[in-house]
């Protein structure tokens, strides 16, 4: 799963430059370097908008356009890619409306429930990437229109699988246009772009146990940190 990620890059043409994207594409979303995202909160998508990509301002939480309030968007926040093209909540927004979400890096934990040892997971040369996702339109009250998204999720590889047995999926630079192809309608051709990231792709750091508090958003939880193991501790 993903219920954390971050966006450290300084500006958002760092994301362009490094997914070979429009130098304008996210002229005017607003950006700080994030190290600590969490759900229900506000980051940037990219998206089909007529013949081109744009990007815009999203919650992460995908919230229905039927729901009439947004209690699911927590439960939302990641979807399964092998069941998204049945699935109720999804199908219809994994038939027309896919996008990515740019990030440098995401969080995950391993070992007991009352030692748990946070792993910033990230490129070893920390550029950024692009998660695959869906986002759907909600309209809190009839004049107000709210654009959600959820993360999309596979087994993990088997680098990462000792910290975790899921992993956000990872749309490569080069099936980018695929995936955001508003036209693009096999099911089955999508659906196979949903894989695992291969396994020298990605680095693991334990981090500080501070990214636990989502008040917590500052470069110092990248610091290098492992948990004293209860062993340690009676040494």
């Amino acid at each position: 799963m993903c219920g954390r990620f971050t966006l450290t890059a300084d500006s958002l043409a760092m994301v362009t430059a490094a997914q070979q994207l429009a130098e304008t594409l996210f002229a005017g979303v607003p950006h700080r370097p994030r190290y600590n995202i969490a759900p229900t909160q506000e980051h940037p998508i990219v998206r089909a908008g007529g013949e081109d990509q744009v990007a815009e301002t999203a919650r992460w939480g995908l919230v229905n356009s039927w729901a009439t309030d947004a209690k699911r968007a927590g439960r939302q926040i990641n979807a399964r890619s092998e069941t998204v093209a049945t699935s109720r909540a999804y199908a219809r927004s994994f038939k027309r409306r896919r996008c990515v979400v740019p990030a440098d890096g995401w969080y995950e934990w391993s070992g007991p429930k009352d030692a748990r040892q946070p792993h910033w997971i990230h490129h070893a040369d920390r550029e950024p990437f692009f998660f695959a996702g869906l986002y759907e339109i909600w309209h809190p009250t009839p004049e107000q229109a709210q654009t959600t998204f959820t993360i999309l999720t596979t087994d993990a590889n088997d680098t990462l699988a000792a910290i975790h047995q899921r992993m956000p999926v990872v749309m490569p630079v080069d099936r980018l246009d695929d995936w955001l192809d508003p036209t693009a309608q096999d099911m089955d051709a999508l659906s196979a772009l949903l894989v695992a990231a291969p396994n020298d792709a990605f680095i693991s750091v334990p981090v500080s146990p501070r990214v636990n508090s989502v008040r917590n958003d500052d470069s110092s939880l990248l610091q290098p940190h492992e948990q004293p193991s209860f062993d340690r501790l009676l040494q």
